[in-house]
Parts: C-alpha cells; sequence; structure tokens
C-alpha cells in the first residue's frame, strides 16, 4: 500500500506559485517614458544650481500662475532641457531662452524643434549677468539659485519694462524677498524690492520635484514692478542708506547711528564729491541684500579734525529726534518712513554712497 507523501510548503510561498511572474520596471524606463524626466544624457553640474524641474504639475501650474496670452514674448533664464519651455511655447507668441550651457542648449533646441516649436523660440547661448535681454513682456524662470538676487536687481533696477517676472526661487530666498514690515524675515533684500516692485508668494515646490534633488524646498514668486507711485529717491543713495539700516536690523536706529566707525564711514562718504544717479544704469547694482555686518572695521580711514567729526556726529543725532526715529527698529517701519528719513540726512548734509 503505497502512503502519500505531502510536500510542506509555506503559504507565502505557495501564494506566489499562483502569481504570474512580472519584472518591475527599471527606474531607467520609468525616466524615458516621461518627456519631463531628466534622461541623463549628460552630468549635471549642482555647483552651478543645475536642478531639473520634472514634475508636470508644477510645470503646468508655473505657466498657469505666470497668465500668459497669446501676445506675449517671454524670457526663460536657465531653461534647462526645455521642460518649461515647451510649455511656454505653447501659452506665448514667443520665447527667449537665455542659457549659458552648450549641452543644455543642444538639447532644448533638438527637442523645440522635434516638437515644430523653433519658429516661436531664439535660444541664446551666454551669461545671462553679462549681457543685455531683448524686448520681452514677462518673464518666467527657473533660475539658478547662485544668480537670484542679481538677476532680480538686473530686472528690475536696469532699463526694462515688463508686467511680471515670475520665478521659481530658493524658498527661504523667496520669504525673505516677500516679507513684509514687522514680519521676523523683514530685511534688506525685501525693503530694496518694495521700492520698485510688489512681491508675491505664490506657492511652495517640494525639492523632490527636482533631478538630482537639491537640498532645499523652492517657492515661486511673482513680481510685478509698480508703474506708479514710486517714491521719489536716489537709487544708489536709498540702497547705500539700506546697507546702514540693516546692519543691525533688530537694533534701534539710534543705536546703529552712534557706532563710532558708522560715524567715520558717513563723514567719509559725505565729504567726498557727490554723483547725482537718479537717471542712471544700475545694471552693475546687484547687492540688494547684503546688510554691512562682517565688514572690515578696520578699514583705513583718514584721519579727521575731531571737532567736525563731533558736529558731524550731533548732526546725526538731531536728524533721529527731529524725525522721531531714534528709539524706532528698521525691521519694523515701512519704505515711506525710511526715504523720510532718507531725506532728512541727506537735507543736513548726511550722505550714503
Amino acid at each position: 500500500m503505497k502512503i502519500p507523501v505531502r510536500l510542506l510548503i509555506p503559504a507565502s510561498k505557495l501564494l506566489s506559485l499562483h502569481k504570474p511572474h512580472i519584472k518591475p520596471l527599471s527606474q531607467s524606463f520609468l525616466l524615458h517614458t516621461s518627456p519631463d524626466s531628466w534622461d541623463r544624457r549628460f552630468p549635471l553640474h549642482r555647483p552651478r544650481g543645475q536642478h531639473i524641474l520634472t514634475n508636470p504639475r508644477v510645470l503646468d501650474a508655473i505657466v498657469r500662475k505666470a497668465g500668459l496670452g497669446s501676445d506675449d514674448s517671454v524670457l526663460e533664464v536657465g531653461p534647462g532641457t526645455g521642460n518649461l519651455t515647451v510649455r511656454l511655447l505653447g501659452a506665448a507668441r514667443h520665447v527667449t531662452a537665455v542659457e549659458i550651457d552648450e549641452r543644455m542648449v543642444e538639447a532644448l533646441k533638438e527637442r523645440v524643434e522635434n516638437l515644430g516649436l523653433s519658429h516661436k523660440l531664439t535660444v541664446i547661448r551666454g551669461d545671462a549677468m553679462k549681457m543685455q535681454f531683448p524686448y520681452f513682456s514677462t518673464c518666467v524662470a527657473n533660475i539658478p539659485y547662485g544668480i537670484s538676487s542679481p538677476l532680480i536687481a538686473k530686472l528690475l533696477f536696469g532699463q526694462y519694462h515688463f508686467r511680471t517676472a515670475t520665478l521659481l526661487l530658493q524658498k527661504e530666498f523667496a520669504y525673505r524677498l516677500t516679507a513684509l514690515p514687522g514680519d521676523s524675515e523683514y530685511n534688506r533684500l525685501a525693503a530694496n524690492i518694495r521700492l520698485v516692485a510688489e512681491a508675491e508668494l505664490i506657492m511652495d515646490v517640494s525639492k523632490r520635484d527636482f533631478a538630482p534633488v537639491p537640498k532645499v524646498d523652492s517657492s515661486l514668486v511673482t513680481i510685478r514692478p509698480r508703474s506708479g507711485s514710486i517714491i521719489p529717491v536716489d537709487l544708489k543713495e536709498w540702497l547705500g542708506f539700506t546697507r546702514v539700516c540693516f546692519s543691525k536690523k533688530n537694533k534701534t536706529l539710534g543705536a546703529i547711528f552712534k557706532q563710532k566707525r558708522m560715524v567715520l564711514e558717513l563723514f567719509k562718504r559725505s565729504k567726498s564729491e557727490k554723483k547725482n544717479c537718479m537717471n542712471g544704469e544700475f545694471e552693475n547694482i546687484v547687492d540688494l541684500e547684503s546688510d554691512g555686518e562682517g565688514e572690515s572695521e578696520e578699514k583705513e580711514i583718514k584721519q579727521v579734525n575731531p571737532h567736525e567729526l563731533g558736529l558731524f556726529k550731533e548732526t546725526i543725532g538731531k536728524v533721529l529726534e527731529k524725525v522721531g526715529f531714534n528709539e524706532k527698529r528698521p525691521s519694523k517701519i515701512t519704505n515711506e518712513d525710511l526715504s523720510c528719513l532718507l531725506r532728512a540726512f541727506n537735507q543736513e548734509g548726511v550722505f550714503f554712497q
């Protein structure tokens, strides 16, 4: 008599015998199935800020938030391989893309040509900070983090007339850019931008939406140049003034202007020959956010007449008392108040550039 033999097979193993064997899709295959993904055809340079935005929903949202019209001429700085560019081409009349990396330029041209949209695109290879931009009605870009501040300065203080700039920026930078007086993030950068434009935070973007993944998240910001009611100030004088005020933004203005080094520096500047720059070119003014901290206190300053220096210090104190800002902090007051103080200083012979 034959005794049946039972094979003892674990249940998990038994269930797997009835499942069809499906080979998982490789990461490479998944990347190549999406036109917005990064196919790694050449290495990206992280130090240059080369991070490709690959999330199609975010890319579509950027174009929607930009509010493009069929007659718009768009400036895009740092187009990369064209994920945003192809969407801009579908919404605007023309796109001018400025790209410094020749590999990106070739990849972008090839992609746009395959889509039959080359007639709507102009690609300029070069450094965006060293060229004059052609006409554009709006700027939309995922710009390298390293040139965020100087590029915004170039757009707003250069000889350009445009409706909006919709920019994807490092999150921390974006929050400082859009801060208001009284906010903990309010700083010299925000004060300088608010002089000539309005900046609005639109949405946050996860770092996981980029390839390669950067260290920080990003935020989308819209900047609208002011068409009117701009505070009438000498811009170079204003920039020098805000550098002094925000050197210790949480201290009172009285305390800031009492520093010996500060008084000596202002005395030296005020006695030097002044140049009016109201109608000048501001392409070279790129430092919108440095607060002046860390500047060398050992900077050589020529010997001055102690009596003259004392009178100058008294003048500074009298101006602060007269305007009523001696106990105010720069991080808490508006640009209108700051401009009022600047005019009062200038009227008494105190200058900042």
